[in-house]
């Protein structure tokens, strides 16, 4: 699956999620295609209008434990790695490693959350089943096991901080905010990579300063495959989300 990173990183759409047109964008027939030769079970919820239509893709567990992952993008010209190709994948590995959690990988985050607000509505009405909370990946990329998580409080938040002891950030608008907004616990996490040199961070985790500076490759050239690791993918999975999960 993390070999795969590099050819989503190619796919591109027309541009932010307003753009999508009337048929599955690329993003969404190149998950659509991944998710079935890998034999995963998914359900696409198709929303909008004549012109332009939204997409949520549902892999369903049996838990009340959610992961969600935006698959839009805002850049066309960029790789979109970190914002948030990397999270779609890391989102997809979850739900191999621990196939009881429901995943979604929401379309519209980047114009104010379109996705976690159809998803929120369809949570609440019982649609995907009981929901405990939600763990939404961001920027996901690169870091591994130092990570901070959003500033929330929420049972989720406190359950990821007595396990990990780790910082907590005011982020930015994210889908979290929207799930919280709808009265769906949820928190958002982003691991980051360990700062080099003799500089200091805010956000220390594990002993290290955090390095915050790939923050600002989002939507941007910048945000290249090149600047992610897919070791540090598969172990932010296995050694940070399997635990929170636990």
């Amino acid at each position: 699956m993390y070999s795969k990173m590099s050819e989503f990183c190619k796919v591109k759409n027309v541009g932010i999620a307003y753009e999508n047109g009337h048929e599955e964008t690329p993003r969404v027939k190149w998950l659509v295609k991944l998710l079935k030769s890998n034999n995963i079970q998914f359900i696409i919820d198709k929303w909008g209008s004549d012109t332009n239509k939204f997409y949520n893709i549902i892999l369903p567990g049996t838990s009340g434990k959610f992961v969600t992952a935006h698959h839009d993008i805002v850049n066309p010209k960029s790789d979109n790695a970190n914002d948030n190709s990397a999270s779609v994948i890391n989102a997809i590995m979850t739900k191999i490693h621990s196939p009881s959690t429901t995943v979604i990988l929401l379309d519209g985050e980047e114009i104010g959350g379109k996705g976690s607000q159809r998803a929120s509505e369809k949570i609440n009405s019982g649609e995907y089943g009981n929901c405990d909370w939600i763990l939404n990946f961001e920027l996901t990329g690169k870091g591994g096991s130092n990570f901070f998580i959003g500033n929330y409080d929420n049972d989720l938040s406190s359950h990821i901080k007595n396990i990990f002891n780790c910082p907590t950030f005011q982020t930015p608008f994210n889908d979290s905010t929207v799930f919280n907004r709808n009265g769906i616990v949820s928190t958002v996490i982003n691991p980051l990579p360990i700062l080099k040199g003799t500089g200091s961070s805010k956000l220390v985790h594990n002993g290290f300063s955090l390095d915050s500076s790939i923050l600002w490759n989002c939507h941007s050239l910048r945000d290249s495959v090149e600047t992610i690791d897919v070791n540090d993918m598969k172990k932010f999975v296995e050694d940070v989300v399997m635990k929170i999960l636990d």
